[in-house]
């Protein structure tokens, strides 16, 4: 899917994490991992994937509560990994074979910092 149909006017692309050579290596997943789009952008992490049936998740980046990142001993070595993003009221987003896995969650974490950061404090009343 093309991510400039997906995102909306205003929105900036603030970093986009690519799925591991060794996850094409997968038969079963191979569809799967070709039809996937991720991206986190200064106002969501999205999430998409499938071809006839696609499956399409966001959270805003103000509401994301969790990211773990798991990584196999192969993954390790390969530098790839899992990376499970949590929020509030959209439950789980479960990434598999994401390349450079702690890149990813540093820049979504980033990503949070510049939202807080731009959001304005009303003033106090005295």
């Amino acid at each position: 899917m093309k991510i400039k149909k997906i995102i909306a006017p205003g929105e900036t692309i603030i970093y986009e994490p690519k799925l591991s050579k060794w996850a094409y290596l997968h038969l079963g997943r191979l569809v799967r991992n070709l039809t996937t789009t991720i991206f986190v952008s200064d106002k969501r992490f999205f999430h998409s994937h499938g071809w006839i049936n696609r499956h399409a998740h966001e959270i805003v980046i103000g509401k994301v509560e969790s990211i773990l990142v798991e990584q196999t001993f192969w993954g390790r070595l390969c530098n790839y990994g899992t990376v499970k993003v949590s929020g509030t009221g959209a439950g789980t987003i479960i990434l598999r074979y994401i390349k450079r896995p702690f890149e990813f969650q540093r820049q979504l974490r980033a990503a949070q910092g510049a939202d807080a950061s731009s959001a304005t404090t009303p003033p106090l009343n005295s």
